[in-house]
């Protein structure tokens, strides 16, 4: 016999109560006597009753439940991430609904209009493209909304948490710089998204103090794969024969590098350099281990849901927090 479809008033009448002393036990609103509490709990657990929560909150204009819609799932930093906002949601007893837009920007339009519609309490989007004006409905409607990762630069009055990207370019061209490399080539995951635009900024600034020149044919997107990676070095080394170092902005696309730069009987550090962004599982067990360079995507993610928090408690609320990168040195840039 399955017992899937119990409501609170079959529970009632089996308890010969009204629904409201029903509502009380579940809720604990309202002291029960010991006697009508323990035959209500015993049916609760007899039936495996759930109490809906979305009804259950419905009186006070919450459902306990957000949403996170982010753009793709390409690497551990992603999912690091994701796992941030969901830990960080269970231990404030939210429910989490995720979904990936796999860079589909009208997807990721319908998405935020469906999960608006069905009473989410607010939502943490890593955005697909750069340009979100569409949000400003949203925003105009005093909608929680929380960027993450990625953000709008036009878009002053929605919180955002990100890792300092520019930063994080600056930090790893300068390092390879050190090295003594000054033709340096940069493989990127996405274009005209604030992660590429402003590690490519952090990239310029760091040759600029170097007097170097920026040379836009040093730049190869590699799409977040590691056949993209692989691609992406050939096609870059065939292009500028002389680059002799690389900084790569995804795990897999450093893995489909690695694999390439070998086929290709190249040495890495001797003839090619390189620095990866995400310090995946395999980094120090790669021959050479690898260097990178990480954001901490576990606690971008926990810090957004907490940011969510504090748009849900006060609409007025707009903040900007952004984390600092971590080199991590090893042999693949010709350290140690």
């Amino acid at each position: 016999m399955v017992f899937l479809k119990i409501k609170m008033k079959d529970i009632a009448k089996e308890a010969n109560v009204s629904v409201a002393t029903v509502s009380h036990v579940i809720n604990g609103t309202k002291h029960i006597g010991e006697e009508k509490h323990d035959k209500i709990m015993k049916i609760i657990k007899k039936y495996k009753y759930i109490p809906n929560s979305a009804a259950k909150n419905l009186r006070q204009q919450t459902t306990k439940t957000a949403g996170l819609v982010v753009s793709s799932f390409p690497d551990t930093f992603v999912t690091e991430m994701v796992y941030g906002v969901e830990e960080r949601a269970r231990e404030t007893g939210y429910n989490l609904l995720l979904i990936n837009t796999n860079e589909d920007i009208e997807y990721e339009e319908k998405t935020i209009n469906l999960l608006h519609s069905q009473m989410v309490d607010g939502i943490i989007l890593s955005p697909t493209a750069k340009n979100i004006e569409y949000l400003n409905e949203f925003i105009n409607k005093n909608f929680p909304i929380v960027l993450v990762n990625r953000y709008d630069p036009n878009i002053h009055n929605i919180p955002r948490v990100t890792g300092d990207n520019h930063q994080t370019g600056y930090d790893s061209t300068m390092h390879l710089l050190k090295h003594g490399h000054k033709k340096i080539g940069f493989i990127y995951s996405v274009p005209d998204v604030t992660t590429t635009l402003d590690r490519i900024n952090g990239y310029k600034a760091a040759l600029n103090k170097y007097n170097l020149p920026f040379k836009e044919s040093y730049l190869e997107v590699g799409y977040a794969t590691v056949n993209g990676g692989a691609n992406a070095v050939q096609s870059l080394l065939a292009r500028e024969s002389d680059i002799t170092a690389l900084f790569i902005q995804n795990d897999l696309m450093t893995i489909g590098v690695i694999q390439r730069i070998k086929e290709l009987s190249l040495n890495i550090p001797k003839d090619i350099a390189i620095i990866g962004f995400g310090d995946f599982a395999s980094s120090e067990i790669i021959d050479p281990p690898v260097t990178n360079i990480v954001l901490p995507p576990h606690v971008i993610g926990r810090t957004a849901f907490d940011v969510l928090l504090s748009k849900i408690n006060n609409p007025d609320y707009v903040k900007h927090i952004e984390l600092p990168p971590t080199l991590i040195t090893r042999k693949s840039c010709g350290c140690i």
